[in-house]
């Protein structure tokens, strides 16, 4: 491999940001396709980016920057890295119900970024993309956003998803679960120590089929209370099957809602973002239930799907995944 610059950033923890960090209003998820035929050009678009991310996050209002990586960079006969493909990495199988479109999903590398104000996400987004040309090209790109505004008196309020209900409960947060349920450990590739796994379904909603019911009806279906996000007895409600069964681990969720522009039906719904341990273990079974048994997927079909894993945080003066790209070099 041939000599390249140092990012000039320090070390920055044991993860990357923008996983068990707090969740900003505002998010961009991109995907890009590799056109680089040696894994020297890979190892110098990612330290490239990785000198991006922390100049962006140093500036005010500067947005976190997540890196992942694709099943597709491990295929045989690309970049020689099939052999280092980490433990987890696998596309998702076809659900009942799904309608998914190719090109909205699937990619090489992911770039998650995230930030208050939605300018700066277009801004970094065309940064990465000119940083990236002649290396990689960009696949797909889905915003999202996360509902209600903070009140006057600056308290933090539980914002709502499309379909009325309050976002976030239920969900990880302290130490011990993240460490058991999300950062991958010893069974995973040596590399990929403190990382995790990124699973991200674009989700469109029937909204107007959906407000035409009755709010005890919608509980009834989502196992919450409307107002006051207390939980219900059903079940069959959607909480109750998306609840982790034994052997199936818990899932640190950051979903975002969406609104597409575009001349035909409104497309808007849930961009679903979850970090976890292992997706076949951990995501896999939950949606194979919710598919087959959940009565939201009535107002829900999945449009996009993909899975990337996300290498813990680089050491300090070196880049993200530099250690799969060292443990390739012959």
């Amino acid at each position: 491999m041939r000599t390249r610059v140092r990012p000039p950033a320090p070390a920055t923890g044991a993860h990357q940001p923008g996983i068990a960090t707090r969740q900003p209003p505002h998010l961009v998820l991109a995907a890009f396709d590799v056109v680089a035929a040696e894994r020297a050009e890979l190892a110098d678009l990612l330290a490239a980016w990785t000198i991006l991310a922390a100049r962006l996050a140093a500036a005010p209002g500067g947005p976190e920057l997540t890196l992942g990586l694709g099943a597709t960079l491990f295929e045989p006969g690309r970049l020689g890295l099939e052999a280092l493909r980490p433990v987890g990495l696998a596309p998702l199988p076809l659900f009942p119900g799904d309608a998914l479109d190719p090109a909205r999903g699937g990619g090489d590398l992911c770039v998650q970024l995230g930030a208050d104000d939605p300018a700066t996400l277009v801004e970094a987004l065309g940064a990465l993309a000119a940083t990236a040309r002649g290396a990689a090209a960009l696949r797909w790109t889905q915003t999202g956003f996360r509902g209600g505004t903070p009140p006057p008196d600056g308290r933090p309020r539980v914002p709502r998803d499309l379909l009325g209900f309050l976002e976030g409960a239920d969900n990880l947060r302290f130490p011990q679960q993240l460490e058991r349920h999300v950062w991958a450990g010893a069974r995973d590739r040596t590399w990929m120590a403190g990382g995790t796994y990124l699973v991200y379904r674009r989700i469109r909603l029937h909204l107007a089929a959906w407000e035409a019911l009755g709010i005890e009806e919608q509980e009834q279906i989502v196992g919450r209370r409307r107002r006051t996000g207390a939980a219900l007895e059903p079940e069959t409600g959607h909480v109750a099957l998306a609840a982790p069964q034994p052997g199936e681990g818990g899932m640190l969720r950051r979903g975002f809602s969406y609104l597409d522009g575009g001349a035909g039906p409104i497309d808007a719904g849930l961009a679903f973002v979850a970090f976890v341990r292992d997706p076949r273990r951990q995501y896999v079974p939950v949606q194979r239930r919710l598919a087959e048994e959940d009565a939201l997927s009535a107002y829900a079909v999945h449009t996009a799907s993909a899975v990337f894993a996300i290498p813990p945080a680089p050491r300090a003066g070196g880049f993200v995944a530099e250690p799969l790209l060292e443990a390739a070099a012959p």
